[in-house]
């Protein structure tokens, strides 16, 4: 009983060699942060971006000069009704000044803009993302993810100086690139950091990153803006998250460092040599391959993996169904997410978000994924792999709800049931890599990974497009009701059944 005891919890102690792979682990997860706020950013900053570059939907717009914000102008649909219109029976507008209560102007809405949070970013996103992780399988995987931070920074700093629609769409595509790499190359690192009892919560707290850049993406987006340093408005936002890409890119650079393939992987009576060969000082070698700043970056033939191994890997029945799932599970999520900050624009223009979305972001996303990754390490020594699925599938279920009462409740109400949404529904991310990398094989554990995200983000990132029709069809926020607690409801149900093909 002692010995197991203390098996459980052995790869928790904190010994030299056990301490830098959660250093690594911070490093990655910080710069999965700055890509996730490079890529949310746009969504907060829409409207002004729109208003200056004149893309998307005109449409009738509370006035930011007059007294309050009125609700009443998004029911009007005439540009000629819209300048002139007063809203004088709450005595509220004085009728001598020349200030309407609406004006007419770029909503930040609209297919273009749809375009440029979906397609123009996710289509190179996934494409890239193949090929990045077959290269991340072959070559040094601390060096690629270090190139494509670079990229990002790039692409995000330079969108700070942005004169058209056209070089927005540029700029998104190489933050679609640069992004790519983040998720299959460092999984896969931290497949090999982390033994499988704590691997799901090592995978979850990477994906932290996503949480804390997408509710960070709030606080800057607005109140960055609403600064308006030098007269640059939104664009300061885009610089400041540049910054903070630079320092990301060094930290890739000077801290990480490669990991040895299949170092968690190995048989009981390998392990200890595995062990004495993870040495993560400057300088260490690894058997084939060289670590540090100065890393060659061929690795041993027997890391290449072939076209067949990833093919056979990703078409295991229980990993289509699962790919299904998390497609679902992904359109949800960046239906949301590409709109929370327009929904609140729409139908309460005068409740100021302020740090509200950001809070239930970075709280209930960093308690959800922590308490799924380390739910799921638990239950999996007693159920199996199957235990990963039915956290997936209740995960989403119970999520559906609070979702809806986003929709239904008026702020502040909306933002407590988004807490509780964000808490349950955002247990999915590690979870789902941690079975997938439990479904393939190590050797393709990387071009596996890529190929996965490829599908789930290409339908994930781009059928959120349909808000836009289905607007039309019902209203913006029966759409939304539609694809946002409609895909959780889905997705639980497909992840049900996945755990049947297991």
């Amino acid at each position: 009983m002692k010995r197991n005891v203390a098996a459980k919890y052995s790869a928790l102690r904190m010994t030299p060699n056990r301490i830098l792979p959660w250093v690594y682990l911070g490093v990655m997860t910080y710069t999965y942060l700055v890509g996730e706020l490079s890529h949310f950013l746009l969504g907060i900053v829409s409207r002004p971006m729109s208003q200056e570059l004149h893309y998307g939907d005109l449409a009738c717009l509370p006035n930011p000069e007059a007294a309050t914000q009125s609700g009443s102008c998004r029911e009007i649909y005439n540009e000629t009704q819209c300048i002139t219109f007063l809203e004088e029976d709450d005595g509220s507008t004085d009728s001598s000044s020349n200030t309407t209560t609406c004006i007419w102007n770029y909503s930040g809405l609209g297919l273009q803009y749809q375009v440029l949070a979906g397609p123009a970013f996710v289509a190179v996103f996934t494409t890239s993302g193949v090929l990045i992780g077959a290269i991340a399988d072959r070559f040094n995987r601390k060096v690629v993810v270090t190139i494509c931070c670079g990229v990002l920074t790039l692409a995000t700093g330079m969108t700070g100086a942005a004169m058209n629609y056209w070089q927005l769409v540029i700029l998104r595509m190489l933050m679609g690139a640069g992004e790519s790499s983040f998720t299959p190359v460092c999984s896969s690192m931290i497949s090999d950091l982390f033994p499988e009892s704590i691997r799901a919560l090592a995978l979850g707290i990477f994906n932290w990153g996503i949480y804390l850049g997408y509710g960070l993406s709030y606080a800057v987006g607005n109140f960055v803006t609403a600064a308006d340093i030098g007269g640059l408005g939104w664009r300061w936002s885009y610089i400041i998250t540049g910054i903070g890409g630079v320092v990301a890119t060094l930290l890739l650079l000077l801290v990480v460092r490669e990991p040895p393939r299949g170092a968690q992987s190995e048989p009981g009576g390998n392990k200890r040599e595995v062990e004495k060969e993870t040495n993560f000082t400057e300088g260490s070698r690894i058997t084939g391959e060289t670590v540090g700043v100065s890393s060659e970056v061929l690795v041993d033939e027997s890391t290449k993996s072939s076209l067949k191994d990833v093919v056979k890997s990703l078409f295991k029945p229980p990993v289509v169904c699962l790919a299904f799932a998390a497609c679902l599970r992904h359109t949800a999520g960046f239906s949301w997410a590409y709109n929370t900050q327009l929904y609140f624009l729409t139908y309460y223009p005068d409740f100021n978000l302020g740090l509200w979305v950001t809070g239930c972001s970075i709280i209930g996303g960093s308690l959800g994924v922590a308490v799924g990754g380390f739910v799921s390490d638990r239950l999996v020594k007693r159920l199996g792999l199957r235990a990963r699925l039915y956290v997936l599938a209740g995960s989403q279920f119970v999520a559906t709800p609070f979702a809806a009462g986003v929709l239904f409740f008026p702020p502040p109400g909306a933002f407590f049931s988004l807490l509780a949404a964000y808490i349950f529904a955002e247990m999915w991310f590690g979870v789902l890599f941690a079975v997938l990398l439990e479904l393939v094989s190590g050797s393709v554990q990387s071009t596996a990974l890529a190929v996965f995200l490829f599908v789930m983000n290409n339908v994930g990132g781009n059928l959120p497009v349909v808000v836009d029709p289905l607007t039309d069809l019902v209203s913006y926020r029966g759409a939304l009701m539609i694809m946002y607690p409609g895909g959780y409801l889905a997705s639980s149900v497909v992840f049900l059944l996945t755990s049947f093909l297991l």
